[in-house]
């Protein structure tokens, strides 16, 4: 009975042994169980049909990332090139406004006083990138004084 089960795992550790034995270094995230599932509040907005409960989860997840990067800027402060300012800059996953567009997620950045540019995906046209949003960094915020 618990042969085949048996089977199976050690054909699995073998495979990860000979993987890692070959330099393959996966991130931590493919390990990470709980990335795959979902709150209550998105499985809702992904299975409404209504827009306004897309908008209204996308606000509250792009509002709170925001919130974030401005109350922590030292940990989302870029290296400038040259001739550059200083500046903060997260980014907003497309997970957060799949329903409503990336055109939305940059009109709530701006409404916050970020800019925000649409980064390219790899996959077309209809799938859009997620978004960046920056700022200049506010003098004794690098140093974690937010």
């Amino acid at each position: 009975m618990y042969l085949p089960l048996w089977a199976a795992t050690s054909l699995a550790l073998c495979a990860v042994v000979a993987l890692a034995s070959a330099g393959l270094n996966p991130p931590k995230s493919w390990f990470n169980p709980v990335r795959g599932l979902l709150s209550w509040s998105r499985l809702k907005a992904e299975w409404s049909r209504d827009p306004e409960v897309w908008r209204s989860y996308a606000d509250d997840r792009l509002r709170g990332r925001l919130r974030k990067a401005e109350n922590n800027q030292a940990l989302y402060v870029g290296h400038p090139s040259e001739g550059k300012q200083r500046e903060v800059s997260v980014v907003l996953p497309v997970r957060f406004f799949r329903g409503v567009g990336a055109e939305h997620a940059v009109g709530v950045a701006q409404s916050l006083g970020w800019s925000a540019e649409v980064l390219p995906s790899d996959r077309g046209e209809w799938h859009p990138g997620a978004v960046r949003a920056f700022r200049d960094v506010e003098p004794g915020a690098a140093a974690g004084k937010a």
